[in-house]
């Protein structure tokens, strides 16, 4: 079974610059971690199974935890608005939408990305900002402030789903006005140093732990490194680096009741509503069906990916490393592979 993961790993690079996986199945007896490409294109390095990631929109996971563990402890409640959590100048920015005013904007509708806020973090003016300085840091203020003055909202709050990197770079400004504890603080403090997660890490806002591997933009066929984007510009709702082994660790200790008191908090972490056909998404957790597997987790902008099958106890993860990679056909065949 190994021989034929790393082979399906070792396939895979033809369209990624390298792939990583780790899957984590006690019912089989496997525990496998693989890696095959370039650590960077065009070296002579190999990427390996112990190299970091940059795991993205992965990070929301964390945001959620961190939420659902204040909630959990009487410091937050999911009904809450937004507009009172928030620094005043953040605050004032919030847009009356549709003639919903932002009292209706609450921390369960910014979590299952129905708050009705436009995603700043792929649109194309945020693409512009970057690319004419991407080595510059990135305060949260600076990102939300940009996130808020961009584009009109999508809908009411409430009304719909519409995936918002917007939300939980609030939820993050919120968590840090609760706590009066930095977002990166909590993140260590509350997952990371319980789980001994040790090297991962809020890029930009913490130093580097290990070797960091370059993820990379397509565009119109053309491989452009990312690494030269500063990794501050996505902080809550994505800026967080880990390796295949933390993530692992993550995902176990999050279903094996580590990081909550209570069983009712986990479930109401994973209780989500119909996203769109035959997916729901919680509290910054998504829920799906792949080869006929129950997976919950969430996907990543990098090729990044993590996932955890209550009934069979298993839990994948890794990258493409590279924009618009395919997860879903990859985890397929992952799947395919093991239970076929």
């Amino acid at each position: 079974m190994e021989q034929r993961l790393q082979t399906l790993i070792e396939d895979t690079v033809g369209d990624a610059p390298g792939v990583m996986l780790a899957i984590n199945a006690p019912f089989q007896d496997l525990h496998f971690s693989g890696a095959a490409g370039e650590f960077c294109r065009g070296t002579e390095t190999p990427l390996e199974p112990g190299h970091s990631f940059r795991i993205a929109s992965m990070s929301k996971t964390f945001t959620g935890t961190l939420c659902a563990q204040l909630m959990e402890e009487g410091l937050l409640s999911a009904d809450a608005a937004i507009g009172d959590l928030l620094p005043s100048e953040i605050a004032a920015c919030i847009p009356v939408i549709k003639g919903h005013t932002m009292d209706e904007i609450t921390i369960d509708l910014l979590l299952q990305h129905r708050a009705g806020f436009n995603d700043f973090a792929l649109s194309p003016e945020w693409f512009t900002d970057i690319s004419s300085d991407p080595g510059r840091f990135r305060e949260p203020t600076e990102i939300a402030l940009w996130a808020l003055n961009y584009g009109e909202p999508v809908a009411a709050p409430g009304e719909t789903y519409h995936y918002s990197d917007t939300g939980f770079v609030l939820l993050g400004l919120a968590l840090e006005q609760l706590a009066g504890t930095p977002y990166r603080k909590l993140c260590r403090e509350r997952i990371f140093n319980p789980l001994k997660m040790n090297d991962s890490y809020l890029e930009g806002h913490e130093e580097h732990r290990g070797a960091l591997s370059h993820p990379y933009v397509v565009l119109e066929g053309e491989y452009i490194d990312a690494l030269q984007v500063n990794g501050s510009c996505d902080w809550a709702a994505g800026g967080h680096v880990s390796t295949l082994k933390d993530i692992d660790a993550f995902l176990r200790g999050l279903f094996n009741q580590q990081l909550f008191r209570e069983t009712a908090t986990l479930d109401q972490f994973l209780k989500g509503r119909l996203a769109k056909p035959k997916f729901s998404y919680g509290m910054g957790v998504g829920r799906k069906q792949i080869h006929g597997k129950t997976l919950w987790g969430h996907l990543g902008h990098w090729g990044s990916f993590m996932y955890y099958c209550p009934e069979e106890r298993l839990s994948l993860c890794g990258t493409l490393n590279y924009s618009e990679a395919p997860h879903n056909e990859f985890i397929e065949q992952v799947l395919q592979t093991l239970y076929s």
